[in-house]
């Protein structure tokens, strides 16, 4: 490719998929259109990337491209109130939409002051770590302590709530 084709092939890449932009309802309400948006997906994110990069913005392409691919997302404020937006976010790239960055899985989320839950099915996809704080003296919160954390025959975690197998609480008193 020329140099004088590049910026070319850029706007025509982005005025392409900009023709595809149109409002969504929002996440919570459809039916008050304050509350729609319009979707910069992941082809205008890039196409306006390669804008960037062809008008000499390294800077700004590389942040758009970095925003045209999916996210951890996960909230990172100190304190979580229940019915309060976060203000700070993780932006860190994964490989699949939901999924956690390295540093957001319930390995970690001592360090960041969470709760420890792994949840049900660690192996079939890495969980987000819960966002509550956890109990004084417990590395879970009120909600997630009553989850069993026997470990079975199969080396898999027990995790029912108020579990009434013997064993299992025997390993919990002992904990």
């Amino acid at each position: 490719m020329t140099r004088t084709s590049q910026p070319a092939d850029a706007v025509a890449t982005t005025l392409a998929a900009a023709a595809k932009l149109g409002p969504v309802p929002g996440y919570i309400n459809g039916d008050d259109y304050d509350e729609w948006y319009i979707k910069a997906g992941p082809e205008l994110l890039r196409a306006l990337s390669q804008l960037a990069l062809a008008h000499g913005s390294d800077t700004l392409a590389a942040r758009l491209e970095r925003l045209s691919n999916p996210l951890c997302m996960e909230p990172l404020d100190a304190v979580l109130t229940p019915g309060t937006m976060p203000q700070r976010w993780c932006g860190t790239p994964v490989k699949k939409a939901g999924d956690p960055c390295a540093q957001h899985t319930p390995d970690h989320a001592a360090e960041l002051g969470r709760c420890a839950w792994a949840g049900l099915d660690q192996a079939c996809a890495p969980r987000r770590i819960c966002r509550d704080a956890p109990v004084a003296g417990d590395d879970r919160c009120p909600a997630h302590a009553a989850y069993c954390r026997a470990v079975k025959r199969d080396k898999k975690v027990c995790n029912r709530p108020n579990c009434t197998v013997p064993k299992h609480r025997e390993a919990a008193a002992g904990r």
